[in-house]
């Protein structure tokens, strides 16, 4: 009789990103370590190479990345370094396009506070700590929000704060106002004030940091074996690096 797996079978892959790109770089800087350690050591770095090159390939197909099955591990012994070579600088321009492109939409999806604003929000999460403490909200939703409310914290301190903590932080606190308890009330004033300093600081920004349009999605070209867009990878990306 076989055995079934659990979901939780795999721990060591908990941390990944929910983004498929995110997560796809993140495993390319964990194995690339790991294959720059075992190379160092390795009387014949080919086997290394293979195993890096296969993983990374493995990778990108269990994450559903698009390109990677136009690159095949050679057969042939002699011709490994060609292929990795080959194959190791095009991985490198797509987790750099992957990183640039990231960079820019976190941007669009963040504000960078001033410190004065940084100060103003703290004290306004702080308010709206000591008005949930004080009310009769049963103790599973104020330690919900109070993990929300961190989180967002946490991210007003960063150089740049993200609006999804402060979205699920404010979705929480209006659901907790929803129960009707008079105590919560001034909750919604202190979170308009926390929107308010966030809308302003956004709008200072110049407009390559606003909400762009939508790309243009490109489509597959089969005949050329070339996957183009922004999630492909193809052995095409390597053909106009000049050495």
């Amino acid at each position: 009789m076989g055995v079934w797996m659990n979901v939780n079978d795999f721990p060591e892959f908990d941390h990944l990103p929910d983004d498929p790109e995110v997560a796809f770089v993140r495993l390319y800087e964990e194995h690339s370590e790991i294959y720059r350690k075992r190379s160092d050591n390795a009387q014949d770095g080919r086997s290394v190479a293979v195993d890096f090159m296969n993983d990374m390939i493995g990778i990108a197909q269990g994450l559903g990345i698009e390109g990677f099955s136009k690159w095949d591990i050679p057969e042939d012994w002699d011709y490994v370094w060609n292929t990795f070579s080959s194959f190791d600088r095009a991985l490198k321009r797509f987790v750099m396009e992957i990183k640039v492109r990231k960079s820019r939409v976190t941007k669009v999806y963040s504000v960078h506070l001033t410190n004065d604003e940084k100060e103003r929000i703290h004290s306004l999460t702080t308010k709206i700590r000591e008005v949930v403490t004080g009310s009769d909200l049963e103790e599973r939703k104020k330690n919900s929000l109070f993990a929300k409310l961190t989180a967002f914290e946490s991210d007003v301190d960063r150089s740049r704060t993200r609006f999804d903590n402060a979205m699920l932080m404010s979705l929480e606190v209006i659901a907790v106002v929803d129960k009707g308890i008079k105590t919560l009330n001034p909750l919604n004033e202190l979170l308009r004030r926390i929107e308010v300093i966030m809308s302003k600081a956004k709008d200072k920004e110049p407009e390559q940091n606003q909400l762009p349009a939508p790309p243009e999605q490109k489509k597959l070209e089969s005949t050329q074996k070339k996957i183009e867009g922004t999630s492909g990878f193809s052995r095409n990306l390597d053909e106009d690096i000049p050495f």
